[in-house]
C-alpha cells in the first residue's frame, strides 16, 4: 500500500475540522427533516442542497486562494474590506446560533433515548447546562488541545453511518425481493414551500467554511483540498443515506425530528439505539465546543472590547438564551439564515478578485439566492 506524502497527510488532517462540522450540522437531523418536507422526493432534495453547498464552497475556496493574500498584503479595496469585516460579524452570530442548535439536538437525543418525561423542559435544561459547562471550560483553560475530540467524534459518526447504511441496504433489498417498495406519503407542501424550507436547512451542510479559520495551521492549498474532500465525502454519505432511508419515511413520524430517527433505528436495528444516542451526544458536543471556540476567536478579532473572557461569556449567554426559548426547527432556520448571509457576503467579497464576466454574473446570482434564503427561509413543520 503506497504511503501518503506530507501534503496528503496534511490534507487529511485539515479535512477533519470541516467534515466533523458538516456531519455535526446535519447528519442526525437530515432524514427526519426531509421526511416532513419532501417525502419521496428526498433524494433529489438532498442532492440539490449538496449541489448548492458545493457551489458556495467553491466561493469560499476562491476567497482562500485569491482574497486572503490580498487582504494580508493590504491590497484589497475598501468596499471589499468592509464586506469582509461585516462577514466576520455575521459568522460570529452564525456560530453562536449553531452552538444552541447542536446542544438542543444533543439534549433531544439524550431525552428521547432515555425516555424521560417532560421532554421539552428537560431538553432546554440539558442544553443550557451544557453551554454553561463549555463556557466554564473555555474561561478556565481554553479549547486548545481538544482536536482529538473532533477526530473521535468524526470516527464514531462514520462508523455509525456504515452500520446504519448496511442495515438499511439489507432492508431495502428485502423489500425489492418481496416486490414491495413503499413510497412515503405526500407531505402536502407546495413547490414554493419546499424551496423555502430547503433554504431553511442550509445549516445541515454547513461546515466547509471552517477552512477560512485554519490559516495558522495549514497553507491555502491544503485548506482548499481539505474543503473539497470534506464536501465530497459528506455529499456521498448524505445522498446515499437519504436514498437508503427513503422507503422507511412516513412509517413512524414522531413529534420531533430526532425522535423519528431514533424510531427508524429502533425498527431497523434496536441494538444501535444506544450507540446512536452516544454518538449523537459526542458529535454535537464536539461541534458545539468547536463553534464556541470559533465564535470566541472571531470576537477577539473584532476589537479590544471583546478581548479576554468577555467574548466567550457573550457567546454563552446568547446561545443559552436561544436554546432555552426557541423551538428546535426555528433554531435550524435561523442558523441557516445566518450562514446564508455570511456566504452571500463572501460572494460579494469574491467579486473584487474575479475578472471573468460570467463568474461575476454567477457570483451575483448566487449572492441574490443566498439573500433570498436569509429573508424567506422557513422552519420545518
Amino acid at each position: 500500500m503506497p504511503r501518503l506524502d506530507e501534503r496528503q497527510r496534511g490534507v487529511l488532517r485539515a479535512t477533519v475540522t470541516p467534515l466533523a462540522s458538516i456531519f455535526g450540522s446535519g447528519f442526525l437531523i437530515i432524514v427526519p427533516v426531509l421526511e416532513r418536507t419532501t417525502g419521496a422526493w428526498s433524494p433529489l432534495a438532498i442532492a440539490g442542497v449538496c449541489a448548492l453547498a458545493w457551489v458556495v464552497g467553491s466561493v469560499v475556496r476562491h476567497v482562500v486562494r485569491e482574497v486572503e493574500p490580498r487582504l494580508a498584503a493590504g491590497d484589497l479595496g475598501r468596499a471589499a474590506r468592509r464586506l469582509e469585516r461585516g462577514s466576520d460579524v455575521v459568522i460570529v452570530v452564525a456560530y453562536v446560533i449553531s452552538v444552541a442548535l447542536y446542544l438542543r439536538i444533543m439534549a433531544e437525543y439524550i431525552v428521547e433515548g432515555l425516555g424521560l418525561s417532560s421532554p421539552l423542559e428537560r431538553e432546554r435544561a440539558i442544553a443550557v447546562v451544557a453551554i454553561v459547562a463549555i463556557v466554564v471550560l473555555g474561561v478556565r483553560r481554553g479549547f486548545t488541545g481538544l482536536d482529538f475530540v473532533d477526530r473521535v467524534a468524526l470516527g464514531s459518526v462514520l462508523l455509525l453511518v456504515v452500520l446504519l447504511s448496511a442495515y438499511l441496504l439489507v432492508h431495502d433489498v428485502g423489500l425489492v425481493a418481496a416486490g414491495d417498495w413503499p413510497r412515503p406519503p405526500p407531505t402536502g407542501a407546495s413547490a414554493i414551500e419546499i424551496v423555502l424550507v430547503l433554504g431553511g436547512i442550509l445549516i445541515t451542510v454547513q461546515g466547509f467554511e471552517t477552512v477560512r479559520f485554519l490559516g495558522d495551521e495549514f497553507d491555502a492549498e491544503t485548506r482548499i483540498w481539505a474543503s473539497r474532500l470534506a464536501q465530497i465525502v459528506a455529499s456521498v454519505v448524505y445522498i446515499g443515506f437519504v436514498v437508503l432511508a427513503t422507503p422507511l419515511m412516513g412509517t413512524s413520524v414522531g413529534e420531533s425530528p430526532d425522535a423519528t430517527l431514533l424510531d427508524l433505528v429502533a425498527r431497523l436495528a434496536a441494538f444501535l439505539v444506544l450507540p446512536l444516542v452516544l454518538v449523537g451526544t459526542l458529535s454535537q458536543l464536539a461541534a458545539a465546543v468547536a463553534d464556541t471556540a470559533a465564535a470566541e476567536g472571531n470576537l477577539h478579532g473584532l476589537g479590544r472590547a471583546f478581548r479576554g473572557p468577555r467574548a466567550i461569556l457573550i457567546s454563552g449567554v446568547v446561545a443559552a438564551a436561544l436554546a432555552a426559548t426557541m423551538p428546535l426547527f426555528s433554531i435550524i432556520a435561523v442558523a441557516s439564515r445566518a450562514f446564508a448571509l455570511y456566504y452571500a457576503l463572501q460572494c460579494l467579497v469574491a467579486l473584487s478578485t474575479t475578472k471573468s464576466r460570467w463568474r461575476r454574473v454567477g457570483l451575483i446570482v448566487l449572492a441574490l439566492a443566498l439573500v433570498g434564503i436569509t429573508v424567506f427561509a422557513r422552519p420545518v413543520g
